[in-house]
């Protein structure tokens, strides 16, 4: 049994780390085993046009997640901003990387059961997160 990832670059995106090894790594800690999942990278005109369409909001966000099959064995789609997440870098005062990884843990924890629809979610989830984000940034340098 194994996860399937596929990598779509609809936007440019320049990356110092290997986005395959970091997005797997994630997926053992989550001990996720099964599923197929694709992250594409997009630009804000992609974004809003997905985010109007299955939100019915014109405007451009971050990262948006569909999880297609199980918690358990999530087919899935990731779709990632790259306008955004350089806007985010800027904000919070973070690399480019950090941001990816951010959000492509994000979209790995939506797609298997968390959420972030209210201030006690979102804490859980952004906590889940740093601390998913920590194990795997001292495991790869």
């Amino acid at each position: 049994m194994t996860v399937s990832i596929s990598l779509n670059y609809q936007s440019s995106l320049s990356h110092t780390f290997d986005i395959h090894v970091f997005i797997k790594q994630a997926l053992q800690l989550k001990h996720v085993h099964e599923g197929s999942l694709e992250f594409t990278f997009i630009d804000d005109d992609y974004m809003i046009l997905l985010h109007q369409t299955y939100l019915q909001d014109k405007s451009t966000t971050d990262i948006m997640t569909f999880n297609l099959d199980s918690l358990i064995r999530p087919i899935g789609d990731i779709y990632i901003c790259i306008n955004e997440a350089q806007r985010n870098s800027q904000a919070y005062q973070t690399s480019l990387d950090e941001e990816i990884k951010q959000l492509i843990l994000h979209g790995i924890l939506h797609l298997i059961g968390y959420n972030d629809l209210n201030d006690f979610d979102k804490m859980y989830m952004l906590d889940e997160q740093n601390r998913l984000l920590m194990l795997l940034n001292s495991s790869i340098s």
